[in-house]
């Protein structure tokens, strides 16, 4: 009976888990369209909006919903960590989860480059924490159990995609592969994937694409290309993990004492590099990576390099939100690189290769980025040259950045929860997602 109970209420806080995030897709589209609207032939508008938008957000993370900054994940892997269940109900409160929401929505108002998927997750375990406390005892295996289910459910939700939810919980959040363990990451990704299902159809997040890459001389460019990504995308989370080592003194301090001037500044620089991309980069760049995946457009030859600084900006500025959208699109960037410099390269292949490289070096998770690209795009037939990047992305990545950026965010997180001093190269003001 306890073990019929248990999964009940897994599936209860799943589907819970799927209408919420289904009303916080919808939030995150008509927040992205107001921002275009605002700044529709008034691109100018975005160097008053971004800064002040940023400025506020964190202003009201700091004063009403603190601890809501970052992205989530590793709010929710640190989580795990913890023994006394107290300090993971505050983790994954109710008030930090209505918080994550909003301002996230907020960010997208604001065009900033986030995701929604990080803030899914953290929603989503603290759907599932909350409705393990129905009756169930209290103890440290249960609340692994219930992080790393809604963790699956999470991103189940933000993508569509029950697949990658289940390989992300199991491949970056569990790190292992224990019978019980596995059994309730598929119960709780499949019952959020059913209620996305029954509300909005099948509908995969980029869209169908009928990308195929004929045999050829073009295969050897999959592993300059995925090599490429995963270089850029492990830099990329080495520099999330120890900010103070690339950016200046000055703006450390700024960042450290004044850090809602120092996300006004964030703000505009964000705005300047929009400007420059004539709009581009702003929110998760959806359309553009959309578009490429799916009717070959090229985007800008600069996309890449600037949806990257976009991202970084982003989220040192201390806003809640998640990278792993705006890393898709930033690896849609790299791979369509090559489709400008060689001839007859296919736009939507690359893009595909691109985006695995790259995703797989920010996370190095190799079966998540694997999956997670497949499922996104309904393709299956890209399934040997996404892998092939995916894997050849991780092994480039840990030449750049040692620790998995999200197993490195969550120790810097517990370090904080437990009152243990952080190491300098992380005493920027920029709080630990």
């Amino acid at each position: 009976m306890k073990a019929i109970k248990r999964n009940l209420i897994f599936v209860l806080a799943a589907v819970i888990t799927g209408l919420v995030s289904i009303a916080f897709g919808f939030g995150v589209t008509h927040a992205s369209a107001l921002f275009v609207r605002i700044t529709d032939h008034r691109l100018w508008l975005s160097l008053l909006l971004c800064p002040l938008g940023l400025a506020a957000i964190v202003y009201l993370t700091r004063t009403v919903f603190p601890g809501a900054q970052g992205s989530g994940i590793p709010q929710a892997m640190a989580g795990m960590s913890m023994h006394d269940p107290k300090d993971a109900d505050t983790v994954l409160s109710l008030r930090i989860a209505v918080g994550k929401f909003l301002l996230t929505l907020g960010g997208f108002a604001v065009g900033a480059s986030i995701g929604k998927e990080g803030p899914t997750v953290q929603i989503g375990c603290a759907v599932m924490n909350l409705c393990g406390r129905l009756g169930l005892e209290r103890t440290h295996a249960l609340q692994r159990l219930l992080i790393l289910a809604g963790g699956a459910a999470g991103i189940t939700c933000a993508f569509n995609a029950p697949v990658a939810g289940i390989l992300f919980a199991i491949e970056e959040m569990a790190g292992s592969f224990e019978h019980r363990e596995v059994r309730a990451i598929i119960l709780a990704a499949f019952a959020s994937g059913i209620t996305l299902l029954f509300v909005l159809g099948y509908q995969p997040y980029f869209g169908v694409s009928h990308a195929w890459l004929s045999p050829g001389w073009l295969w050897l460019a999959v592993p300059v290309c995925a090599v490429l990504g995963g270089l850029a995308g492990g830099s990329f989370a080495q520099v999330l993990i120890t900010p103070t080592r690339f950016l200046p003194g000055p703006v450390n301090r700024l960042a450290k004492n004044h850090p809602i001037v120092f996300a006004l500044f964030c703000g505009l620089a964000l705005a300047l590099i929009g400007l420059l991309s004539r709009g581009t980069v702003f929110d998760a760049s959806y359309d553009a990576a959309r578009a490429a995946l799916t009717r070959g457009v090229l985007p800008p030859i600069d996309f890449a390099p600037l949806k990257f600084l976009a991202t970084l900006i982003s989220y040192l500025s201390g806003i809640p939100g998640g990278i792993f959208a705006p890393s898709l699109a930033v690896g849609v960037g790299v791979g369509t690189i090559f489709a400008h410099l060689l001839p007859d390269t296919s736009v939507s292949a690359f893009a595909m290769v691109g985006m695995a490289g790259y995703f797989a070096g920010v996370v190095q998770s190799p079966l998540t980025a694997t999956a997670i690209v497949i499922e996104m795009t309904s393709n299956p037939s890209m399934t040997v040259p996404v892998g092939v990047a995916a894997i050849l992305g991780t092994m480039a990545s840990r030449l750049v950045c040692k620790e998995p950026v999200y197993h490195a965010m969550a120790h810097q997180f517990l370090r904080v929860v437990e009152h243990k001093p952080v190491p300098e190269p992380n005493s920027v003001g920029i709080a630990p997602e």
